[in-house]
């Protein structure tokens, strides 16, 4: 759940097209786990964060390439007229 949370994050950031949106949600996930950390009376483990990472990460990969996949079925019906 943490992965698809966090790859849903990842391409919500994307379609804002903003360079600092995408680093102050990567941010924000970082200050997340942080405080999580901190306020947690048990042991917290770095692996589901490694998890948000890269989801958050893919999201954004998957965003590019459906972006270039859009781009490219674009071009390709106007050049088979």
């Amino acid at each position: 759940m943490i992965i698809l949370t966090a790859a849903a994050l990842g391409i919500s950031a994307g379609q804002i097209r903003s360079a600092g949106v995408i680093a102050l949600v990567a941010a924000l996930i970082g200050m997340t786990f942080a405080l999580a950390a901190i306020t947690s009376p048990g042991p917290v483990s770095l692996l589901a964060f490694v998890y948000a990472v890269l989801g958050y990460n893919g999201g954004l990969m998957l965003f590019v390439i459906g972006l270039y996949a859009n781009q490219r079925l674009r071009r390709a019906t106007r050049v088979s007229h």
